[in-house]
């Protein structure tokens, strides 16, 4: 037992030594930073009427990798995009009561906008054989997604009283903030070429599987990104 003992500053010693090798070699951190689209599927507020352009929204991604095996790394990241949909449906209710026919009510416009801060922890595997100049990752892991944003909705009211003498015309605006964690499941693919030394472009396609039951929710979200790999 002692003689193990003294021989363990030695041990340490010679890994000290050999670490700039190995981190040298396996590119031990890497620094991801990309940007791209993404698109979020399955929410209760859906488009009605709209042109649709909104559903394509901007994403944004800084990600930190550590290389546990050749083929094998963890990673930490942080992402940020949005939601939004629009509902024209300019639905008018009759108003019932002391007035007559031809009075409605009802909502001509609603909309939602939602910012979405995704974190999230990955395990990714390299595909392709390593030390060449492409890499194929294909990763899973798990994640939260912070969500925080509001609604708004325009109503209109008119109504005719029964003597027929008196019209009158209500415009009315609501607006509500909700705010929810919810938890999801990537699987993502990353293609990445090494273009320097230690700078890597990479092009990545993520989908997350949003596990919650709010109705302002999407089920799901998929991304598409490009961008860059710095390794240290």
């Amino acid at each position: 037992m002692r003689q193990r003992m003294r021989s363990l500053p030695a041990i340490l010693a010679a890994l000290l030594l050999l670490l700039p090798g190995v981190v040298s070699a396996q590119d031990l951190i890497g620094v991801r930073l990309s940007g791209g689209l993404s698109w979020n599927v399955g929410s209760g507020f859906a488009n009605v009427g709209s042109n649709k352009d909104n559903v394509v929204q901007p994403e944004g991604t800084v990600a930190v990798t550590l290389n546990a095996l050749p083929r094998l790394r963890a990673g930490l990241g942080y992402s940020y995009t949005r939601m939004v949909r629009e509902q024209l449906d300019g639905t008018l209710e009759p108003i019932g009561g002391d007035v007559l026919p031809g009075s409605v009510e009802g909502t001509l416009y609603r909309d939602l906008k939602t910012h979405f801060h995704a974190v999230g922890v990955t395990a990714e595997y390299n595909l392709l054989p390593v030390g060449g100049i492409l890499s194929l990752y294909a990763g899973t892991g798990v994640g939260c997604l912070f969500a925080m944003g509001n609604t708004w909705a325009l109503t209109v009211r008119q109504e005719t009283s029964s003597d027929g003498w008196t019209n009158r015309v209500t415009v009315g605006a609501h607006n509500e903030v909700h705010r929810y964690a919810a938890p999801y499941i990537p699987a993502s693919l990353s293609l990445e070429c090494r273009i320097l030394p230690r700078t890597y472009l990479c092009l990545g396609g993520q989908y997350r599987f949003v596990l919650t039951k709010n109705p302002l929710s999407p089920k799901g979200q998929a991304g598409v990104t490009l961008g860059l790999r710095l390794a240290f």
